[in-house]
């Protein structure tokens, strides 16, 4: 079933586009603009959505409460699919929660996350060519259409859709370099809320980011094995406990939006090499001495890039 309605996000996704009015296509600055417009739009935005993000995998639907306070930009997901769980931001740092099990522990890899990196008005794409392609009419919606390219190909492109009322963003499209749509966002029933319901106060996020805070020495450079494309840079170096006897190292890499790790442990036979889950990917390969593996919202394709000097041992 959830394959079916992918498919059928994935041809409404053509659809609207095929649909577009062409003469109102523009210049790359005047798409950074309107791109620019709607994320201050959705950083300062205080209001209640119901959203869904299909993937061939499966369907998923939350509740999105966004507020800004003071002009601290507030965040939540809550899954409506089962327990009450989710993450909270605070400027785009945060951590997971599980109601039902009174959990709160680490921010750990979500979906979502793009769109929160994406539509943040204090981060910048790096890399990108904006194009305004069009107009259109979306669940009932005037929109604008933006296609955001990555120059370098290797990375993910988006369609994102602009509520011409709101400014806001209502329908988001994640493509491979291979234009293969890993996952689609589309937002509906949205309310206007009162930033004084914030999911959890100050003193929660001030107490997890003193936890995780890492210590990191901006003039580490990559390990020379690894192939970093430029418009990425590391953002994180540590070592990640596994158990009482085992560790691995591990780099972490920004470009701004998108974000992955380069795990390093000891040699192990590898029988998965790699793994897809929406725009979540695991690419794994072994060196004479060392497992490499390259975790987060990066296509497989740059995956492979990073890891091309090594020699595969299997």
């Amino acid at each position: 079933m959830y394959i079916k309605l992918f498919k059928t996000a994935l041809a409404t996704t053509f659809a609207v586009l095929l649909s577009l009015d062409t003469a109102f296509a523009d210049s790359n600055s005047d798409c950074l603009d309107s791109f620019k417009q709607m994320k201050d739009a959705y950083t300062k935005s205080n209001m209640d959505a119901t959203v869904v993000d299909t993937n061939p995998l499966r369907m998923n639907l939350f509740s999105l409460a966004h507020f800004n306070k003071g002009g601290v930009a507030y965040t939540s997901w809550k899954s409506l699919n089962d327990e009450v769980a989710g993450y909270a931001l605070r400027n785009n740092k945060g951590f997971d929660y599980n109601s039902n099990r009174s959990y709160i522990g680490p921010l750990s890899w979500h979906q979502s996350l793009i769109w929160d990196k994406l539509f943040f008005n204090k981060n910048k794409l790096s890399g990108y060519e904006c194009t305004l392609v069009g107009r259109t009419r979306l669940a009932g919606r005037k929109v604008s259409v933006l296609r955001i390219n990555p120059i370098d190909e290797v990375r993910y492109s988006f369609i994102i859709s602009k509520d011409e009322d709101t400014k806001l963003p209502v329908d988001l499209s994640i493509l491979t370099p291979n234009k293969i749509v890993v996952s689609r966002f589309t937002v509906s029933a949205v309310h206007s809320a009162a930033p004084d319901n914030l999911s959890f106060p100050d003193e929660t996020f001030d107490r997890v980011e003193k936890m995780q805070s890492v210590k990191f020495d901006d003039k580490e450079l990559p390990w020379p094995e690894l192939t970093i494309p430029s418009p990425f840079k590391i953002v994180a170096s540590s070592t990640q406990i596994k158990d009482t006897e085992n560790s691995l190292d591990y780099q972490a890499f920004s470009d701004g939006t998108l974000e992955f790790r380069v795990y390093k442990n000891t040699l192990t036979k590898l029988h998965i090499h790699s793994a897809t889950d929406g725009t979540l990917t695991v690419f794994r390969k072994n060196s004479d001495s060392y497992e490499y593996a390259v975790v987060g919202e990066i296509p497989l394709e740059l995956s492979n890039i990073i890891l091309s000097k090594i020699s595969a041992n299997r």
